[in-house]
């Protein structure tokens, strides 16, 4: 049998598997690379994607933000309205109770009872004024108390006024001042 001599086979069969195992190791090297790199990609484009939906979903709720301030500025404008369209309904229905209110002072005031100031305030009525006698005032409250236009006539002041009345007989001239309050009914008319 004749000797064989298969050292340098195995050498280059051992060379030729570490060039292999170099290739291969470098080849999945490089894919794995290129995958780590794939995935890297991609989660960046997910990332930048999802980042420009923040950034529409952030302008359209500034939007829907400038939309309801908006709306409520409206509100208020047209609360505000609402306020004032009721104050010229009031005006306009308490229109006529002036009218009322005034030609009820023309009938029930007596001859010899002057007013000087009146002053309304809400429903309240504050007159003041001149009287020749106690018992003019007095026909005037009750006078007072008989109209549908004003209720609950009250005499705050009566004061006897010397001052300025010229006396030409004995009886005293004297006039009194007078203040007065009452409260305006509110009649709805038909």
């Amino acid at each position: 049998m004749p000797r064989i001599n298969l050292l340098p086979w195995r050498e280059t069969l051992k060379k030729e598997r570490e060039i292999r195992f170099g290739i291969i190791t470098g080849v999945s090297l490089v894919l794995t690379g290129l995958v780590v790199l794939g995935v890297h990609i991609y989660f960046e484009s997910e990332i930048g994607y999802q980042q420009k939906r923040n950034k529409y979903l952030q302008r359209e709720i500034k939007k829907a933000e400038d939309q309801i301030k908006e709306i409520e500025q409206l509100d208020e404008k047209k609360q505000h309205l609402i306020e004032r369209r009721n104050a010229i309904q009031k005006l306009e229905e308490s229109r006529p109770q002036v009218v009322h209110l005034f030609d009820e002072f023309v009938r029930r005031v007596p001859n010899g009872v002057y007013f000087t100031t009146m002053a309304q305030k809400n429903n309240q009525i504050t007159l003041e004024g001149v009287a020749q006698s106690e018992g003019r005032i007095s026909s005037l409250m009750k006078n007072f108390e008989t109209s549908q236009w004003v209720s609950h006539p009250k005499i705050i002041v009566i004061k006897r006024n010397k001052k300025g009345v010229k006396q030409t007989n004995k009886k005293s001239n004297s006039v009194f001042l007078f203040k007065l309050e009452m409260t305006q009914n509110a009649l709805q008319l038909q």
